[in-house]
């Protein structure tokens, strides 16, 4: 098949405008559910302290009538304490391409403020997630927290240790079990999409059919253990960096952020006719009583 001769089609056309919708999309996994859901605290030092105290155990406790006291020895609080960790992120932008008619934006100032706030708190999250071990710092190291991976040691589930132990049913009530006997309440896990599904899959677990919107309901958001009602919570940063471990999360108020300096911008200095912009926070975390918490690890993630 051809077309006539000379007929002039959008091949030949010099002045053509360019078909560009004014809408940008990008793929946003800004997954910060446990900087959101802990609390908050105010640091005063790059090294950031905190006292931790525990009530005896339970034990035996029987007087007779009219027993004369003896004062028990007072076990004074422990002082436990994790470094601020200085994030940021920065960008430069002309004059000119502020000013210039863009697609999908008004001001790229502002739009690359609202992307960079988004990437530095994926990077908190990470840090206060994935951080195995604080780095005091010095003039030439930056200094950084110990997150999760680090503080939780007490409670550390590894089935047969051989990093190969696929997830099921037993080993996930073992976790939540260890967790409990050390004085726990389970409440939350954090997991990655592989052992999501592994949990899915637990035989126990009732699939329900929603006839009226014809929907198959094949996964389970609340596990009802004997040791507590535990909220499953799938994370993007628990399955890109640590998918083989699941983290069970107790009293939720044991764990607290500390920011020494809260996030702000600010204009840098520049040369040049464009704008430097940076944002920067600095903080912590506080774990009050990791024991309250545990981690399954050394699952296999396929």
């Amino acid at each position: 098949m051809a077309i006539a001769t000379n007929t002039y089609t959008t091949y030949d056309t010099a002045g053509m405008r360019e078909d560009l919708i004014d809408v940008i999309s990008n793929i946003d996994p800004v997954s910060t559910w446990f900087q959101s859901n802990i609390g908050n605290a105010r640091a005063s030092q790059r090294y950031h302290e905190w006292l931790l105290d525990a009530l005896a155990a339970p034990a035996a406790n029987a007087q007779i009538e009219g027993n004369q006291l003896t004062a028990t020895a007072i076990v004074p609080p422990v002082r436990s304490g994790n470094y601020c960790q200085i994030l940021s992120k920065s960008f430069s932008i002309t004059e000119t391409e502020e000013v210039t008619d863009k697609a999908g934006r008004n001001s790229e100032v502002a739009y690359q403020k609202a992307n960079k706030l988004k990437e530095l708190a994926n990077d908190i999250e990470y840090a206060l997630i994935i951080n195995a071990s604080a780095v005091s710092g010095g003039t030439a190291t930056a200094r950084q927290l110990k997150g999760l991976s680090g503080w939780i040691t007490s409670n550390n589930i590894t089935g047969t240790g051989t990093e190969s132990q696929p997830l099921t049913e037993t080993l996930w009530n073992d976790g939540l079990q260890t967790v409990w006997n050390a004085g726990g309440k389970p409440s939350n896990c954090l997991m990655g999409a592989f052992q999501k599904r592994k949990v899915d899959a637990f035989t126990s677990n009732t699939k329900n059919v929603n006839a009226d919107q014809n929907k198959l309901i094949n996964h389970i958001s609340i596990y009802e253990s004997p040791f507590g009602t535990v909220a499953l919570r799938i994370h993007h940063i628990m399955q890109s960096d640590v998918p083989s471990k699941i983290f069970i999360l107790g009293d939720m108020k044991l764990w607290k952020k500390a920011y020494l300096r809260p996030l702000q911008w600010k204009d840098l200095p520049y040369t040049g006719f464009a704008r430097f912009l940076g944002c920067e926070a600095e903080l912590t975390l506080e774990s009050r009583a990791e024991a309250g918490s545990g981690v399954i690890a050394e699952l296999t993630t396929s």
